[in-house]
Order: structure tokens, then sequence, then C-alpha cells
């Protein structure tokens, strides 16, 4: 009797913990997943990590640049010429990086060195 209970139990856990991602918005999403430690703040490391990874990922040739026809959708965003601060027209690790701690320092309202959800909803919004 206890084995069905404790059965029943995590199915309702299951599918209220379900119920409860699908409706979290993609910013909230995000959020969860670069906040690998827990803490529900985002670290400048947690940041720099998930930029690092996706860089890696995203540079199909491997030579250190995103180029625009590796970024797709992104090149024609306004902001891939801004970060492109050599304007040789692809992107270094170190563009992205520097980038990604400037859009950082913006958000970080209270000046805590760490990024709440409510920073980063509040500077998504007005985008």
């Amino acid at each position: 009797m206890k084995t069905i209970r404790i059965a029943a139990a995590a199915v309702a856990l299951t599918a209220s913990i379900s119920a409860a991602s699908a409706e979290m918005t993609d910013l909230e999403v995000v959020f969860v997943k670069t906040d690998t430690n827990g803490d529900s703040v985002l670290s400048k490391a947690e940041v720099l990590q998930v930029s690092i990874d996706q860089f890696v990922m995203s540079d199909v040739d491997g030579d250190g640049l995103l180029e625009k026809d590796e970024a797709g959708e992104l090149s024609a965003d306004p902001e891939f010429s801004d970060n492109d601060a050599n304007g040789d027209g692809s992107l270094s690790l170190e563009e992205v990086i520097d980038e990604k701690f400037a859009d950082f320092s913006t958000i970080d309202k209270d000046g805590d060195g760490f990024l709440s959800l409510n920073e980063l909803s509040a500077a998504y919004i007005q985008d």
C-alpha cells in the first residue's frame, strides 16, 4: 500500500512540475538553465559560461569568429554590428564577452554583482 501511495505522489508531483514549467516564460526558462548553482540569481561566471558555450556551438568552422552566416538571423540584428568592435564583419569571443559584461553591468540595477529575474525582466521589457 505504501508503494502505491508513493508512486501516486510521484506521479502527482511530476504532473505539477510539468504544469509549472509549461507556464514559465522563455526568459524564466533561460534564467533557470543559466542559474547553474540554483541560488536564484545569475553571477557573471554563469553568464560568461553560457556565452562561451553558445559561441563555441555557433562557431561551426571553429575559426574563433562568428561570421554572419554562422550567426543566422541574429546577424541582421543591429546589435551584431554594434558588438563588432573592430568592424571586421564578424564577432570574436572577446567582443562577445566584452558586450555581455557591458550588458550585465547595465542590467544589474542594484549593483550587487548579480542579475535577478526581476532585473532581467525589466531589461527585456524595455527592449
